[in-house]
């Protein structure tokens, strides 16, 4: 009986003195992924450009294209995975965003390719991409290139 008490009291003081909630919940936001970033590439290489865009209107509007004048190309395009496993992108002509929806681009989803890159991105770098809408027309984004995790 003693050493039963003496092993949860053990198990409780384990429990108190750990680490905080609230530790734990900043070392999780540390590892975060940014919001908006693109990823360092080698000149004639590819890189990712990931973003959250707001669908600011009261109507749905369609992603129709994507452009950067660091790439040669760029595409959006959508990881997938094969019943078999296999992984792969293909390009996405067009995405629908809801009334006061948004499109979130992230690494393993939805996401720009750029592709054939002009020069080398190197963290510290800005990319600026165009996204073409049906409704809202041109939006012009620059990117702060991050290095990748």
């Amino acid at each position: 009986m003693k050493s039963t008490l003496l092993i949860i009291f053990g198990f409780l003081m384990l429990i108190a003195c750990g680490e905080s909630p609230k530790k734990e919940s900043n070392a999780l936001l540390e590892t975060q992924e940014p919001i908006n970033w693109a990823r360092p590439g080698a000149q004639s290489q590819m890189s990712g450009a990931y973003l959250v865009y707001n669908n600011p209107l009261s109507i749905a509007d369609t992603l129709v294209s994507v452009n950067s004048n660091v790439a040669k190309m760029t595409q959006i395009h959508e990881s997938y995975t094969t019943e078999d496993g296999l992984a792969g992108m293909r390009e996405m002509k067009q995405i629908i965003i809801e009334p006061q929806g948004s499109l979130t681009l992230k690494r393993g989803g939805l996401h720009i390719m750029l592709m054939n890159l002009k020069s080398d991105l190197s963290a510290g770098d800005s990319v600026r991409v165009e996204l073409t809408f049906t409704q809202a027309g041109e939006v012009n984004l620059s990117l702060p290139v991050l290095s990748s995790n």
